[in-house]
């Protein structure tokens, strides 16, 4: 018995000094990972353009589904600029904020505030695409 032990504490100790002399290669740190929701700071300048791709749809209800770009326009001081969102598709481009459109026979139209752009669309069916390409234009 005291035999058998001794050999398991003696396995059990190399054990650990070999683990502990291998090279380990130091961590990728964080930052170098960016979550989908989020989105580098852009620089914003007169009439700045961001391209955005509106993919990650959340459904409210049974008719309303909302893509919200958090943070996206964190960057700029947007009081005192104009935002102006636009939905493109088929070689044309149609703005959908200040006003709702007709997109595929429903009704989609975006919102913004001092960080955030929101793409709403709203269907009594699922949902119709899988994305939406959204130009957001910053005067």
């Amino acid at each position: 018995m005291k035999q058998t032990l001794s050999m398991v504490v003696i396995a059990g100790t190399l054990t650990i000094i070999a683990l502990s002399s291998c090279t380990k290669e130091d961590p990728v740190p964080d930052s170098n990972f960016v979550s989908p929701s989020s989105y580098p700071t852009p620089v914003f300048n007169p009439s700045t353009n961001l391209y955005l791709v509106a993919n990650n749809w959340v459904r409210y209800g049974d008719q309303v589904y909302v893509n919200t770009f958090s943070g996206v326009l964190a960057g700029a001081n947007v009081s005192g600029h104009t935002v102006r969102v636009y939905v493109e598709g088929n070689g044309k481009e149609e703005q959908i904020s200040q006003r709702h459109i007709t997109y595929m026979g429903y009704e989609l139209w975006a919102t913004t505030s001092q960080t955030d752009v929101s793409i709403i669309y709203m269907c009594n069916t699922i949902l119709p695409f899988r994305s939406l390409n959204i130009r957001v234009q910053v005067d």
